[in-house]
């Protein structure tokens, strides 16, 4: 049948190239799978050759170059059984379409892609986790004031910094990898909806894809689109953390204290001096432009009846696919950014210096030294740093004079100075979690540790999808059983 130009052009057309371009070896390692449990079935038997032939025709397919979409054939699916039944005969062909669906071969498909580029994207997120902590233990002694409501808070270090953004990346890799173990199950077999009342093997199938197991139902393997939610909820909670890491690493940078190697800057036509950290801010658009795309994946999916549906799938594919591209892209361009980079230290011990951020600390020494409630000495500290602004002092050059005058309790001098001391400041909280050195090593410690499982998990997955591939797309018969 020649189709309406219109369906042609704007759906047909379209969907035919993503799927060529993108999804063109899952299909084929579906087929293959599916052609090896019909042959497993006991009225198989005696129909070898067919089976046989049919098998290599499939393996053809691979290399052969699909010509352009026939006007009269609606998907790729349709063209590739056009091209076996011209290579191997219908009858052959025949025993490809017992008992499987476009419904299942399709959504399995989708799910294989979703399962290869959510691979994809956790290998670069654990990259970015690892530049992280590579870039933290060489700043475990770089002091740093830490903002609080967009005013200077209290001294830290950059390492402390570093290992928190760490730990919001260890999150979103255990969100992703929480995703794929729910993306892990193989809707192969549920065929329309129903599955078949021939007796084909799920779980052997879903074994030969390199999934751990059938969908269980065989209604949900073909109507259920939260598995696609899931993967864009994952993608919004990346996307949130990076840009907030690069938002900072942005303001550093246009405040001298954070240099981004050559290769990642850009000058101005007209400018000579200007440096501009442009890989920061690809980055930052694409986190952004990630966010919206996620909303594109899920709100097809709201309002609309359980069942098979184009909303959750061809229509769906392009929004998951651009989401994956501005996402990978976004975390290479920001590993780029903490592999590429250099701090000045200097320029940052002076920031400090600089600040009243130790007010905290001296009201804890009051506290401890002098007997005050946290109240009394709040007030005291707080009235401290209005007397030093107004006779135009820095804080840390504050005497036990000064405190006086301002009705304070008596302080002995080296008291003073220490709770006055950005280092004292962070030396002192060696508590769990704290930005002392010694509290940073462990949790650098515990982040080293924790990725290697995380390395471990993904490697393990990958090895399985990659053993199954290889055996599709081996020369005939595999070893499952």
């Amino acid at each position: 049948m020649t189709w309406h130009p219109a369906y042609h052009d704007w759906v047909l057309a379209g969907d035919y190239a993503f799927a060529e371009r993108y999804l063109k070896d899952a299909f084929i390692d579906v087929l293959v799978a599916h052609a090896r449990t019909v042959a497993e079935l006991p009225l198989s038997r005696g129909h070898q050759d067919e089976l046989d032939a049919l098998e290599a025709g499939l393996q053809s397919l691979r290399d052969a170059p699909l010509p352009p979409k026939p006007s009269d054939c609606p998907d790729l699916y349709f063209a590739f059984q056009r091209a076996l039944e011209s290579e191997v005969g219908p009858s052959a062909v025949g025993w490809l379409r017992l008992g499987l669906s476009r419904n299942d071969l399709d959504m399995t498909v989708y799910v294989m892609r979703a399962r290869e580029t959510s691979l994809a994207r956790l290998r670069a997120l654990l990259a970015v986790q690892a530049a992280l902590v590579e870039l933290a233990e060489e700043h475990q002694d770089t002091l740093l004031i830490a903002d609080t409501h967009h005013q200077p808070g209290q001294p830290t270090t950059l390492a402390h910094y570093l290992c928190a953004q760490a730990a919001v990346v260890e999150r979103d890799v255990e969100r992703s990898l929480q995703a794929l173990e729910r993306l892990d199950r193989c809707p192969l077999g549920a065929a329309a909806l129903a599955g078949s009342s021939h007796p084909l093997d799920r779980h052997a199938a879903a074994r030969r894809l390199g999934f751990r197991e059938p969908v269980a139902s065989t209604y949900d393997a073909v109507a259920a689109s939260d598995w696609q939610a899931d993967v864009a909820c994952v993608a919004q909670s990346v996307a949130l953390s990076c840009s907030r890491l690069l938002c900072d690493f942005v303001a550093w940078a246009g405040k001298g204290v954070l240099r981004l190697d050559d290769a990642l800057v850009q000058g101005s036509s007209i400018m000579p001096q200007k440096r501009n950290p442009v890989v920061l801010e690809h980055a930052r658009t694409r986190c952004s432009r990630a966010l919206g795309l996620a909303q594109a994946v899920i709100l097809p999916s709201h309002n609309i009846p359980f069942g098979d549906l184009n909303d959750f799938g061809p229509d769906a594919q392009g929004a998951l696919q651009t989401l994956h591209r501005l996402l990978l892209g976004a975390l290479e361009l920001t590993h780029a950014c903490l592999r590429g980079c250099r701090f000045d230290t200097a320029a940052l011990a002076r920031q400090v210096a600089a600040t009243d951020t130790t007010a905290t600390e001296l009201a804890d020494e009051l506290v401890r030294t002098a007997g005050c409630s946290f109240p009394e000495a709040h007030r005291a500290v707080a009235a401290l740093v209005a007397h030093m602004a107004r006779v135009g002092r820095p804080f840390n050059r504050a005497e036990p004079a000064d405190l006086a005058a301002v009705g304070g309790p008596t302080l002995p001098a080296d008291a003073l100075r220490s709770a006055l001391s950005p280092r004292a400041f962070v030396v002192r909280r060696d508590g769990y979690g704290g930005p002392a050195p010694v509290a940073v090593a462990v949790h650098l410690r515990a982040l080293r540790e924790r990725s290697g499982q995380y390395h471990g998990a993904v490697d393990g997955l990958t090895a399985r999808i990659e053993a199954a591939q290889k055996s599709l797309r081996g020369s005939g018969k595999d070893a499952q059983t």
